[in-house]
């Protein structure tokens, strides 16, 4: 199963992968190579792997100024067969929360939450948050095909435009000056002086940025609270099916469940739905 690793723009950080055969780390016969690529299939860089532990094999991922998203695909003889296998990789203006900050409120040591462990929670978190409130808390990248529709207004996917990067049409990739042109609604790209956006299915693939500059505390602090809740899950008493209980008193306590919108947990959700973006259709 492929991986998302997070990182910040302009860090470099050392990645891994670990190959498995019925379950066990197994080594592969000879080097592991590592390749790098953004998502236009643009090389980013490439090497080979350093082995470490049995079947770990790990590599510096340069630092990237630009938020971006790549593909990193570890390539090698492993069980006596020839395998890829694609990570992807995503830069990253920001983190909803410091993971240390996180190890100090909730108590997690590293000997129970090595840093990738802790670093895969957080990204479950912040996905969850994202879309719960249909928003980026930090700047991101992506790239998307879009359908045209004849008009000078293509809806995208995310809101909050910062930064739009890239254009091509059918094929064809725009000139800078062309792309600098498009103007950027809330979620919208919008052509002037006439032009349209010409129809067609996903014939339009626009690289961009979007999100808000930074977290507010409150959302920062309540993802915090997620990650408590994630790192304990399975722990509790009562069964996961449960709507209810009672206790030997006699009283019965309702239980919040999670829902398309909601955590179940009532002091994240009233964050949340405060911050939730109010979405709206795309043209296509």
């Amino acid at each position: 199963m492929p991986s998302l690793i997070r990182i910040l723009q302009t860090t470099q950080v050392t990645v891994s992968h670990t190959f498995k055969v019925d379950e066990q780390a197994t080594d592969a016969a000879g080097t592991v190579t590592a390749t790098l690529k953004r998502l236009d299939g643009t090389a980013y860089a490439s090497g080979n792997a350093t082995h470490g532990a049995t079947g770990v094999y790990t590599f510096v991922v340069p630092p990237s100024a630009l938020l971006d998203t790549l593909t990193l695909d570890w390539a090698g003889s492993v069980g006596g067969t020839a395998v890829t296998v694609r990570d992807f990789v995503e830069v990253v203006g920001g983190f909803y929360f410091d993971l240390a900050t996180a190890r100090i409120q909730l108590s997690l040591s590293g000997t129970d939450w090595p840093v990738s462990a802790l670093a895969d929670k957080r990204t479950q978190v912040e996905q969850e948050c994202d879309a719960i409130t249909y928003r980026s808390f930090v700047p991101r990248f992506t790239r998307v095909a879009l359908s045209g529709n004849d008009t000078p207004y293509l809806g995208t996917p995310h809101g909050q435009l910062r930064t739009l990067r890239a254009v091509t049409v059918s094929g064809t990739a725009w000139s800078p000056a062309d792309v600098a042109a498009v103007g950027l609604g809330e979620a919208m790209l919008v052509r002037d002086s006439g032009a349209i956006w010409p129809r067609g299915t996903r014939n339009i693939v626009a690289e961009y940025e979007y999100g808000e500059d930074y977290p507010p505390l409150e959302i920062s602090d309540k993802a915090i609270l997620r990650l408590r809740s994630t790192v304990s899950a399975g722990k509790s008493t009562v069964p996961e099916r449960a709507l209810s209980f009672s206790i030997a008193d006699g009283g019965v306590y309702r239980i919040s469940t999670p829902s398309r919108q909601r955590t179940g947990i009532p002091d994240i959700d009233a964050v949340y739905e405060r911050y939730t973006r109010q979405r709206r259709a795309v043209i296509a």
